[in-house]
């Protein structure tokens, strides 16, 4: 298959998804004024329904072609694809209230908003379906068969083979495998040497190489086969499957390929998740600064000596250090009085927490319950050292204690609330914390925040784990 045909193909199945969504859309919209709500259903909302249609279109093309990531094709099966689509969707509907909240669209009902998205999902889901399912049924009859031939580490060239025999809806078939040994010179040369007899005498689509293999037999079989116009096709052994979330770009003629530890490293997700978090801040800022200032005002009628902000040190992305800002909840002299208060440490590793903190003013106690000591963060969001959901950012000094483990959730940029938060707080120990940090960076995804940032507003309400 060429460059240009995979292309093509690929922009029509985004096409394809994004008619989807905006049926769905239509569909929601009359669904809910014709069969839930038909006395609100006028001309003008009618109209102002359709009218916002085109700025779904647009918002369901962008997230699909975010997240596109090859699906509708032979070699993809239906749960990754339904996997990309969920994103997509979440990904649409943060984005439509985000629009909503900026064109002041009060007349926009909850219902739709909540319910487009679902719908969406489900419309695509059911396209894939049936799509796979003829296209499959159409393969089985033995036209449109893909032939390959299988090179490689015997066993992996086995395997391979194996599951293209166990999944003939996907149309393809094996013509002939050669297994090479690493440091089998002879034979290495004598299956380059097959590869060249049977892409001249037997019709061939792709060529698929099993990982590892040497590379007297790798380079001269991409090149044959570039050479004559068949796909090629890599079955990445365990250091290559790093490349599962990896990105090639060419740097100065060097053809550089980032492997990146999670789906938190894309570039295309790290900029839609900055962009939620400034939007996020903002929001958060105007709602909240009325809150902020009673608490201030407590503050100082509390103990008019100290400072009302906490500025504290703290370790952001890969070890860079910011200071993290904080309504001040303890007295002015803590950090001195820390070290006389180790021994009541109640917390495993290299965090300090303990129980009716001394250090504690009134005011600061109810601050730190309903997490609105936090507030000022936002504003840390906002100037991009923080996120708003992420590991919590760590002291300078428990940095130092990390063990290689625990580096990783250096990472990313530490966040306001994390599956930490939501899951207890400070009762839950050391290990169980870190083990939590590591599953949000594997995990990330936009959905994966909007669920953390869902949950954490009942887990402040009911104090659940705050100290």
């Amino acid at each position: 298959m060429s460059r240009g045909r995979t292309n093509r193909w690929d922009e029509l199945a985004v096409f394809v998804d994004t008619a989807a969504a905006y049926v769905a859309y239509l569909f929601v919209v009359h669904a809910y004024l014709a069969w839930f709500n038909p006395r609100v259903a006028t001309v003008h909302l009618v109209s102002s329904y359709f009218s916002f249609s085109i700025f779904v279109l647009a918002i369901s093309w962008f997230a699909l072609k975010l997240n596109f990531r090859g699906y509708s094709r032979r070699w993809n099966q239906l749960p990754s694809e339904m996997g990309m689509l969920a994103v997509a969707s979440a990904e649409t509907g943060l984005a439509l209230v985000l629009l909503i909240f900026v064109l002041k669209a009060n007349w926009f009902s909850r219902a739709i908003f909540l319910l487009f998205p679902v719908t969406a999902f489900v419309f695509q889901t059911l396209v894939h379906s049936v799509i796979k399912l003829s296209v499959g049924r159409f393969r089985l009859s033995g036209r449109d068969q893909r032939r390959l031939i299988v090179l490689g580490y015997p066993k992996r060239v086995s395997i391979f083979s194996e599951t293209v025999a166990m999944v003939p809806e996907a149309g393809m078939q094996v013509v002939d495998q050669l297994p090479v040994r690493l440091g089998d010179g002879q034979t290495a040369q004598a299956a380059v040497d097959r590869l060249r007899q049977l892409f001249a005498s037997t019709v061939v689509d792709t060529l698929v190489i099993a990982m590892p293999v040497a590379e007297d037999v790798l380079m001269p079989a991409i090149q044959m086969a570039r050479q004559q116009g068949k796909e090629v096709r890599l079955v990445l052994d365990e250091m290559g499957a790093l490349a599962h979330r990896s990105r090639l770009y060419d740097f100065y003629g060097n053809s550089v390929l980032v492997v990146d530890a999670s789906s938190a490293h894309q570039t295309s997700r790290s900029i839609v998740k900055r962009v939620v978090d400034i939007v996020v801040s903002v929001i958060g800022i105007v709602v909240t600064s009325p809150i902020m200032l009673a608490a201030m005002i407590a503050l100082k009628i509390d103990d008019p000596t100290g400072p009302v902000f906490f500025t504290q040190r703290r370790v952001g992305v890969n070890g860079r250090e910011f200071p993290c800002y904080k309504l001040r909840t303890m007295v002015p002299n803590a950090e001195e009085l820390k070290e006389e208060l180790q021994h009541l440490n109640v917390m495993s590793g290299p965090v300090f927490k303990i129980p009716d903190d001394p250090r504690v003013t009134r005011v600061g106690k109810w601050l730190r319950k309903t997490s609105i000591d936090e507030l000022p963060q936002l504003f840390n969001v906002l100037v991009g050292h923080m996120s708003m959901v992420g590991p919590r950012p760590a002291l300078p000094s428990e940095v130092k204690l990390y063990g290689p483990d625990y580096r990783k959730r250096l990472s990313v940029r530490p966040g306001i609330t994390c599956l930490w938060q939501i899951s207890g707080r400070n009762d839950i120990d050391f290990q169980d914390w870190m083990r939590l940090d590591m599953e949000y960076i594997d995990r990330w995804s936009l959905a994966l925040d909007l669920k953390i940032m869902a949950k954490t507003i009942p887990a402040v309400f009911q104090q659940r784990g705050a100290h």
